[in-house]
């Protein structure tokens, strides 16, 4: 009756044929695809129920042939994807350091050579070179690298990384975000010498001696040790030949630093748990002070002594405001200047020899200017 009903509609009349046609196709393809499987499905139940029922009777165990049919219907494809989790492949033995199996340290020879200074940031704790990090070892298995009849290849350290063992040495005191890689390469030779040689832009953390600011020297430091392995795995020496490390003066000639010396050397650093080879460049370098006696410590004196020529000035009432500017405006002057050089140097907690003369000078300027407020008040009572 509900279907007579609807057929009588002017607006459902035509549809519900259409719509009733299409849902019994759909119920019959369902049907057709799906109905074999599940009475597939209900067999292998019905089958593993009473094969265990069996094996219960008889007193022993057998497999679940339910598990197994399932098992075994599985595409190959996704027993594959599961093995292949389940087993680890283990790192080719050309990866893996040479001396590993004798168990003895790999001796690196290292040198750092400085091409370029950019200067020190006093106040930041930090200093910035363009510098080449050169590493030799010995590798006899990458010899099998070579092209065939050539005693040399180089290759690029990314490509040469998947082929061959590397150190893994780098810059231990460099900045946060602040290495920039300009070239790397590696040098293979034909009796098994591996030489990594690569050029970078670094910033490096260094602390500084403030006492003497600006009459002093710095050490900077420029340390390597290998970021995987420790001191009983790889040992860091010092190169032989003297040209390939250190710096040259003349780098240093659009800087307020000169070079005094510079010195290479591997050290042992043992603290706890971390037991590491370290090798050491340092710099020995002298501040030309000769821009501060400009800039802090000519206009320091020209306001101290303008401040004690107020003192000149006769007592009469129109030189009254002039004494007492002259002593402000080179008070203030001077307070000035002092937190410019204050700038200048690292907030360590302790007190440089510049702080303290820019101190006693504003002290001085503020004695001077208080005694003149003294004498123009006695003068008045005294009139």
């Amino acid at each position: 009756q509900g279907v007579a009903w609807f057929s009588k509609s002017n607006l459902l009349g035509t549809a519900l044929p259409h719509h009733f046609n299409a849902s019994m196709h759909a119920c019959k393809m369902l049907t057709v695809r799906w109905l074999p499987s599940l009475l597939a499905l209900f067999h292998l139940a019905a089958a593993a129920s009473s094969s265990t029922c069996s094996s219960e009777l008889n007193g022993a165990k057998s497999p679940n042939l339910l598990q197994k049919h399932v098992t075994d219907a599985l595409p190959q494809k996704e027993h594959g994807l599961s093995n292949a989790f389940d087993s680890t492949d283990a790192m080719p033995s050309f990866l893996l350091r040479p001396s590993l199996q004798s168990g003895q340290p790999e001796e690196v020879t290292f040198a750092i050579s400085v091409k370029k200074w950019y200067g020190v940031d006093f106040a930041g704790g930090t200093f910035d070179v363009d510098a080449v990090i050169t590493l030799q070892w010995f590798d006899a298995r990458a010899t099998r690298l070579l092209p065939a009849n050539s005693t040399s290849t180089s290759l690029a350290t990314d490509k040469a990384r998947a082929q061959l063992w590397l150190p893994d040495i780098a810059f231990t005191t460099a900045a946060h975000n602040a290495y920039e890689k300009i070239s790397s390469s590696v040098l293979i030779a034909s009796n098994g010498t591996v030489t990594k040689v690569e050029r970078a832009y670094v910033t490096l953390k260094q602390g500084y001696q403030t006492a003497d600011f600006p009459f002093d020297s710095q050490d900077v430091s420029m340390m390597l040790a290998s970021t995987t392995y420790m001191r009983d795995e790889l040992e860091l020496v010092p190169v032989t030949d003297d040209s390939m490390w250190g710096a040259k003066p003349e780098i240093f000639d659009n800087s307020v630093w000169d070079l005094v010396n510079s010195s290479m050397k591997a050290i042992i650093d043992d603290d706890n748990m971390l037991r590491k080879s370290r090798g050491v460049l340092t710099l020995r370098v002298r501040r030309e002070h000769t821009t501060y006696m400009a800039s802090i410590f000519i206009p320091s004196v020209m306001l101290l002594a303008m401040t004690w020529t107020s003192s000149w000035l006769p007592l009469g009432p129109p030189f009254a405001m002039p004494r007492i500017a002259m002593n402000a405006f080179g008070l203030l002057c001077q307070v000035s200047v002092s937190a410019m050089a204050n700038g200048l140097v690292p907030a360590t907690g302790k007190t440089s020899w510049l702080t303290s003369y820019l101190e006693l000078c504003i002290e001085l300027q503020f004695s001077v200017m208080l005694l003149s407020v003294m004498i123009i008040s006695i003068e008045q009572i005294k009139d």
